[in-house]
């Protein structure tokens, strides 16, 4: 979603090269020669040949943060067995393809351990992608610093793994990039890009996360439509001939090499490359990872041949780089729905921790499909009986002010036929590349728009019931609107406590840590409709006055107290005396220097509250 983010318009002119062809319709050296491509092969940073070296598969040095010509490692946590008490992981690598396939030791402090080989999960050109499983034994008292290298060379990395008795600390961020509308100017206003994450690490460095959870928008891949590769299928009027124009071969080779590219570079060339060595990742999915609204947009276009295999290739790559693994082994390493990638993961014995996939299985009609919610219960119920609080990532809020008063002004629009007019549709603002109003997906993008809203009812209310029967506290956190908050649902009874509420649901609201925050006339508009609404009869829902100061010390801009329009991020820690979760949103200070915590506490659910 990209619901404003920025007062200047992306207005970016490329040279071209002209396309050069094979004798079966490919681009000669792949989609370098296609055309939309910069005419500088060195300075164009989504493609293969500007980063890689396509005869060896060799990483040009401005890629290289090793000496091995290795790209990575990125560390993922994937489950902790509480049976057997052993942390599970996995770390990453690309490879050149000549190269012997990699292996990584541990050393827990303990012994080194032997070698641990990897797998080999896919190639593109000359780099292949390996997996490495690795585990880690919790001590009964202590943290662990875990160190490990990869191949037996330089340099060392580590991480940190809690003791069996000790809290986890997990930290959220989501929007890890820029919107196509933000200019250089908007950027350098407010820092650059690694503002937010130098008091990320900073943090870590201090007291360490056990965890990082990617909550959407790692990358922005949005650039792919930027393209003449896609001028013709465009330019095709009858939105139906549209629908069934084929994907061609070209457009595949194009986006193969697009998403590849444009991840190893969005991702190993940036903090949080660096961040992915030393705090393991879990991801969820949201548009820009894929392209901006996906799934929210009308049939026609949802169902069209380009549409449904471009969603392949993206996902395809988001399987690869953030979730390491690939198409066939993917329910195998845990990912689980009808069609999508959920997944449910320990964050030690007290905490669990769900990962909706809410793009894949996206229309425009629903976020997830009807067996996937079953999936999710399924798993729920089996959880362990240790386990308090259930943690909820979602890329989209669940819990947020209503934006029906812009859905019905771009309903009206759409149905008098305004939108047709050949002025209008030269305006951006108002219309998109496809012909739709430009804000009609991100209106759809929301738990709250009018297409969704019994979707999310029946979802809250399933949870209700999970929290009532296993006595568990169940929280949202959630990204991709470029500002910070805190909301909640709770029973309508005001007398009681939220101890005993199994319908006090916590919404945290975190986003962005390195886009541009939306024009305070959006948080101003946003804001008037954060009012309480009831989701039934016994349960309503509204938005925290958190922000009675703004990080300047001050009343927030137009005293919106609800929503603060600042780049931030959120951790997460169990207080394990009484098992609330104490939680911080981390907002970048005006200085542009280190940020502002802004607490929130979660209780636990007292186990006597099943007959509220």
């Amino acid at each position: 979603m990209d619901f404003p983010v920025s007062n200047q318009q992306y207005n970016e002119q490329d040279g071209m090269y002209p396309a050069q062809y094979d004798e079966n319709g490919i681009p000669r050296g792949g989609p370098a020669n296609y055309p939309g491509q910069p005419m500088s092969a060195l300075t164009d940073s989504d493609r293969y040949e500007g980063n890689f070296d396509a005869k060896t598969g060799e990483p040009f040095p401005h890629l290289r943060r090793r000496p091995d010509g290795i790209i990575g490692p990125a560390l993922m946590f994937v489950d902790t067995d509480l049976p057997t008490a052993t942390w599970r992981g996995s770390i990453l690598v690309l490879v050149p393809r000549g190269y012997p396939a990699p292996t990584v030791v541990l050393n827990d402090g303990a012994s080194p351990s032997l070698p641990i080989p990897s797998i080999l999960l896919d190639t593109y050109k000359m780099t292949a992608f390996y997996r490495m499983d690795i585990e880690v034994k919790l001590d009964v008292e202590k943290e662990k610093k875990v160190e490990y290298r990869i191949s037996n060379s330089s340099p060392t990395y580590q991480f940190f793994v809690p003791a069996q008795t000790t809290p986890w600390r997990f930290c959220f961020w989501s929007c890890n990039g820029w919107s196509l509308s933000v200019s250089d100017k908007e950027k350098q206003a407010l820092g650059g890009d690694n503002v937010v994450w130098d008091d990320l690490l900073a943090k870590h460095n201090a007291i360490p996360f056990h965890v990082q959870v990617c909550g959407g928008d790692q990358l922005y891949a949005d650039k792919v439509w930027k393209s003449d590769i896609w001028k013709p299928w465009l330019s095709i009027k009858d939105k139906y001939v549209r629908r069934d124009a084929p994907f061609t071969n070209e457009m595949g080779a194009y986006a193969d090499d697009f998403y590849f590219t444009h991840y190893a570079k969005c991702f190993f060339m940036s903090k949080f490359g660096t961040s992915m060595t030393t705090i393991p990742i879990s991801t969820i999915v949201d548009d820009h990872d894929i392209w901006d609204g996906i799934g929210s947009y009308p049939d026609y276009l949802q169902n069209s041949q380009v549409f449904v295999q471009l969603k392949e290739y993206a996902f395809k790559y988001w399987r690869l780089y953030q979730a390491h693994t690939n198409q066939q082994l993917a329910r195998q390493h845990g990912y689980f729905g009808n069609h999508g990638y959920s997944w449910l993961k320990q964050f030690g014995p007290y905490m669990a921790a769900l990962g909706p996939d809410t793009r894949y299985e996206r229309s425009l009609n629903q976020i997830i499909d009807p067996p996937t919610y079953d999936m999710i219960f399924e798993r729920l119920n089996g959880l362990s009986v240790s386990v308090r609080h259930l943690v909820i990532f979602l890329g989209v809020p669940i819990v947020y002010p209503r934006l029906t008063y812009i859905e019905k002004t771009l309903s009206a629009l759409k149905s008098t036929g305004v939108l047709k007019l050949g002025i209008l549709a030269k305006q951006r603002a108002l219309v998109n590349m496809w012909g739709e109003p430009e804000l009609s997906d991100d209106m759809n993008d929301h738990w709250t728009s009018a297409v969704h809203m019994e979707e999310r009812k029946m979802f809250v209310l399933r949870l209700q019931e999970f929290a009532r029967r296993r006595n568990v506290r169940v929280t949202f956190v959630a990204g991709d609107v470029h500002c910070c908050g805190a909301g909640r649902f709770a029973s309508s009874n005001p007398a009681l406590p939220k101890e005993q509420d199994y319908r006090f649901m916590p919404q945290i609201i975190s986003s962005a840590i390195m886009n541009v925050p939306p024009p305070n006339m959006v948080i101003r508009a946003v804001h008037s409709s954060a009012k309480t609404y009831s989701l039934d009869g016994s349960t309503d829902e509204t938005m925290y006055r958190l922000f009675e100061l703004d990080v300047n010390g001050q009343a927030p801009p137009n005293n919106n107290h609800k929503l603060l329009a600042r780049r931030n991020f959120s951790s997460y820690v169990e207080n394990l005396e009484n098992h609330s979760l104490m939680i911080n949103i981390h907002v970048q200070k005006d200085t542009n220097q280190g940020t502002k915590a802004y607490p929130v506490n979660v209780p636990a659910l007292a186990p006597s509250n099943n007959m509220a």
